[in-house]
């Protein structure tokens, strides 16, 4: 249980950020410019 809650927002996280990267040209087409950061805490 432990294991899966420490993973499961990483792998959110990674699903999040690769459905962004699909629609990048739509969002740039309209104006919108994404980022994002990454901190280790």
């Amino acid at each position: 249980r432990l294991a899966l809650y420490t993973l499961f927002p990483v792998v959110r996280l990674n699903h999040l950020l690769s459905q962004l990267q699909k629609e990048r040209e739509f969002l740039l087409q309209h104006g919108y410019s994404l980022s994002y950061a990454r901190c280790k805490l």
